[in-house]
């Protein structure tokens, strides 16, 4: 993977393909190369710069006091303070500051499946009908304080851990 094309017109296409790549990023435990970070770093920024709009209008569609609207719109803050922050000094810097915007993505993401009601399967990319066993996935990562995590099938995360 060297970097992120996901638009948000395919909102659920893209919420799964931008969460990969976002673990994906997340996971490395050695440095990228500085133009792969850069690839994350422009993939994740046009992905966040299409889908704020979006989670903040479904926000603002819900009445005052729905706690999950109010809850995405202060990730929505907190993912726009992680886009504003200017180039850290280094590689390493450089690392950790698209790390927290891909926390910003995940988190964003997850604001908009909740607001929205759309649950993708996280591992087979099918949606999550509402008679079907789901249970939430982390994908070995530790969720975004602000976020709740993503759900996929219990027949696919058992057979993922079959194999």
């Amino acid at each position: 993977m060297n970097g992120v094309d996901a638009k948000p017109d395919g909102a659920a296409l893209a919420s799964v393909t931008v969460r990969a790549a976002a673990v994906w990023f997340l996971d490395q435990e050695t440095l990228p190369r500085h133009g792969t970070v850069r690839a994350f770093e422009d993939g994740f920024r046009r992905t966040l710069e299409g889908l704020i709009p979006r989670v903040e209008d479904l926000a603002d569609a819900m009445p005052a006091d729905e706690v999950p609207a109010r809850v995405a719109l202060a990730a929505l803050a907190k993912a726009r303070r992680r886009l504003a922050e200017p180039e850290a000094p280094g590689l390493r810097g450089e690392v950790e500051r698209v790390k927290k915007i891909a926390e910003s993505v995940l988190a964003t993401c997850d604001h908009h499946d909740t607001l929205t009601g759309l649950r993708m399967c996280l591992l087979c990319d099918e949606p999550i009908q509402a008679d079907e066993d789901s249970e939430p996935f982390g994908g070995g990562r530790v969720p975004a304080e602000d976020s709740q995590p993503g759900r996929v099938h219990v027949t696919c995360a058992r057979d993922r851990r079959q194999a």
